[in-house]
């Protein structure tokens, strides 16, 4: 599905992205990071613990373990300081798993349970990349409520990432 240099250079944008949004994040009034919003998870904040917990789940999946989550619209992080910390360092545990592997670990099939109980198999390279769209995905979500503030959001772009991060 996907090489160990994609691999590599997918995780690395996340964290980067990452950093940039609560970077943009912290310097936002603190009221709107809880203000009510049109939005599945209510908030940004609600937006942001939902990608962690599917952060979780996903690492859960390729170490082979259990989660226990039974969804994954918890706000288990309600601060904003606490919820980057444990994004930072989820973000460092696929950086360091996406370094480790090999085209075959990559393609390695993994079987797995989602949290509404059906069963599933995805390669390894194909849940990295599903935690990085999904990341994305919401990222656009949170952008959207930036707009509404309204306050600029940060610049997240791949290919911004690339320009700024040599290597890839």
């Amino acid at each position: 599905m996907i090489n160990v240099r994609t691999a590599r250079m997918l995780a690395d944008y996340r964290r980067w992205a990452d950093q940039r949004l609560f970077d943009s994040l912290m310097a936002l009034p603190p009221e709107e990071l809880n203000r009510k919003r049109v939005s599945v998870f209510n908030n940004i904040i609600g937006t942001l613990n939902h990608v962690y917990v599917v952060d979780c789940i996903w690492q859960a999946h390729l170490e082979g373990r259990g989660h226990g989550f039974k969804t994954s619209h918890g706000l288990l992080h309600p601060e904003l300081t606490e919820l980057r910390l444990v994004q930072q360092e989820i973000d460092q545990w696929f950086c360091g798993w996406s370094s480790a592997q090999t085209e075959d670990s990559l393609d390695k099939p993994i079987e797995f349970t989602s949290v509404s109980g059906e069963n599933g198999v995805m390669s390894a390279g194909a849940i990295l990349l599903h935690v990085v769209n999904n990341a994305s995905f919401h990222r656009g979500w949170v952008v959207q409520m930036y707009c509404e503030i309204p306050a600029m959001p940060p610049i997240t772009d791949l290919p911004v990432f690339l320009r700024e991060v040599p290597g890839y």
